[in-house]
């Protein structure tokens, strides 16, 4: 599904449109489809630590203003297996529930959520941020190697700052604010 959004914002607000996307994502398979889904910063929801929907968030910048953003958000409803090369990676709503479910009647529950976060995300972002951190078992916590263009850093996540980035703790104790790259995740041993 893919949605055309045009909010009157700075373009430093892109980040919280996949934030709330995550978040109107994650609910609606917890809440009403009984799968226990969990958001891995910023843009994949996860069952059962296996990717379940992936989120993208294309925007048009014009100065310091977004001018448009374009939500591409994509969840695995109705497939029964997968190829080989990712088998151990995904899984989707059928294989979670065991039920079959329509396109639109996932699309019927999740678009008021995404609504309503999304409208969240363009006024109280801290909001977002809060249920986006109760949704994810990685936002505190947890061990995680960061690669991007820029290299790689290895810390510990210390939940979200204001604007969506994701906050590690290196060993050395600084916090550094991720604002893109992949993330690869697993618990710090208590």
């Amino acid at each position: 599904m893919s949605l055309i959004l045009r909010p009157q914002v700075t373009a430093s607000a892109a980040a919280m449109i996949t934030l709330a996307a995550a978040v109107a994502v994650a609910e609606t398979l917890r809440l009403d489809f009984q799968a226990a889904a969990d958001i891995k910063w910023p843009n994949d929801v996860l069952v059962r630590g296996r990717k379940i929907c992936g989120i993208l968030v294309e925007a048009a910048i014009e100065g310091d203003r977004l001018q448009y953003a374009v939500v591409g958000i994509g969840v695995n409803i109705a497939q029964r297996f997968f190829p080989e090369q990712i088998t151990e990676g995904a899984t989707s709503l059928f294989l979670e529930t065991g039920r079959a479910i329509k396109p639109e009647d996932f699309a019927a529950v999740m678009l008021p959520r995404l609504d309503h976060w999304y409208a969240a995300s363009m006024s109280q972002a801290d909001e977002v941020i809060a249920r986006w951190g109760e949704l994810s078992s990685s936002a505190h916590d947890c061990l995680v190697r960061v690669e991007s263009l820029d290299g790689a850093v290895e810390g510990v996540t210390r939940g979200l700052t204001a604007t969506g980035a994701l906050i590690v703790e290196l060993a050395n104790g600084e916090l550094c604010e991720i604002v893109s790259g992949e993330v690869k995740v697993r618990a710090v041993s208590a």
